[in-house]
């Protein structure tokens, strides 16, 4: 696993362990979110572009699950040719090498490769994103945003390529918006810049600050619990022959709130986390302050998950009434007192 120290990875290595009994070669430049130590799990602290490394996991692995990239909004725009590179460059010889060798490859892609709408194959809008019939609508190059959208898709192109004409077994997972305890970082605690919108409204909530709501957070979004994610892979495991050559949306169309939604859900369940704390507060920023110049947008994103229930006998489990405390509660625990500390120490600063 290739990215085994993020978010969906730290969940998903430990759920292989106990599902498959198997054995896990965890690659990521930093695996402290992996909180795992079980000895089958081998931890390699390596970038995907390390000499040799490409090598030695298609050579001793069965299955390959690529979850490395640079995922954050924030990024695109700023930083676009290490997003490029680490979605679509970095990732080349992997797939590569797995086709030579015919190591099975799960790709994990993006919902965002469906661009700005959903549209049917004429161009026509739709109420849903379809994997075999969607079009993809992107903005123009001056709008970095897409950047990553626009590379995992070549990337999927290439992983297409190589099973339709060579002998790559493969399964692209487009994730829609999953959300979960130890998601991205907090800024000043174990990070710097702009975590995505979960990380960042906790960050707000844990500092007592104005929760930001990117042009008044109007954007719907589709929010699914990463637990619904584990399940959706482990079935994708089960069943080689039902999910080789396919892709698959994973998201929850029931969860469709918007994103100003998602800031009162979780300040309610901060609420009744520390009810002594002071009621939050929202405040409205537009995008250009919040990303900088040449970001770009959604306004809605729903998927349709009929394939996944076809084929893998998934469905999305969790309502945000039942996700939502749980991962409140994880970023209190973890970050609390970390950020409370902070805060004294700055403030001591500040009257020095």
């Amino acid at each position: 696993m290739v990215g085994a120290g993020g978010f969906i990875g730290s969940h998903l290595v430990p759920a292989l362990l106990e599902r498959f009994a198997c054995q896990v070669d965890a690659v990521d430049v930093d695996l402290t979110k992996l909180e795992c130590w079980d000895p089958r799990v081998r931890r390699i602290e390596a970038r995907v572009e390390a000499p040799g490394l490409v090598e030695d996991v298609t050579e001793r692995c069965q299955v390959v699950i690529s979850l490395t990239a640079l995922c954050n909004p924030a990024q695109y725009s700023t930083i676009p040719l290490e997003v490029i590179d680490a979605s679509f460059t970095h990732l080349l010889p992997l797939v590569k090498r797995c086709a030579e060798r015919a190591v099975r490859l799960i790709h994990f892609s993006t919902a965002e490769v469906y661009g700005r709408t959903a549209l049917d194959g004429q161009g026509l809008p739709t109420a849903r994103m379809h994997e075999d019939d969607s079009c993809f609508l992107l903005g123009p190059v001056g709008r970095e945003r897409w950047t990553y959208s626009c590379a995992k898709q070549l990337l999927e192109r290439v992983i297409w390529a190589h099973g339709q004409h060579g002998a790559l077994p493969f399964t692209i997972i487009r994730p829609f918006n999953t959300i979960g305890a130890r998601m991205d970082f907090l800024p000043g605690i174990d990070g710097e810049g702009t975590p995505r919108v979960l990380a960042c409204f906790m960050s707000a909530l844990l500092r007592g600050e104005p929760l930001p709501l990117v042009g008044g957070g109007a954007q719907r979004r589709a929010f699914m619990d990463v637990s619904d994610m584990v399940e959706a892979v482990c079935r994708v495991l089960e069943r080689p022959k039902q999910s080789r050559g396919q892709i698959f949306n994973i998201g929850n169309p029931d969860n469709n709130v918007s994103i100003a939604e998602l800031a009162r859900l979780l300040a309610d369940a901060f609420a009744e986390r520390l009810p002594e704390r002071a009621p939050a507060q929202f405040r409205a920023v537009s995008a250009a302050e919040f990303y900088g110049p040449g970001y770009d947008d959604t306004q809605e994103r729903i998927p349709d998950v009929q394939k996944a229930q076809r084929l893998l006998g998934w469905k999305p489990q969790r309502r945000l009434a039942t996700s939502l405390p749980p991962i409140v509660h994880d970023y209190v625990e973890r970050y609390g007192a970390r950020v409370a500390a902070a805060s004294s120490l700055s403030q001591l600063a500040s009257s020095a």
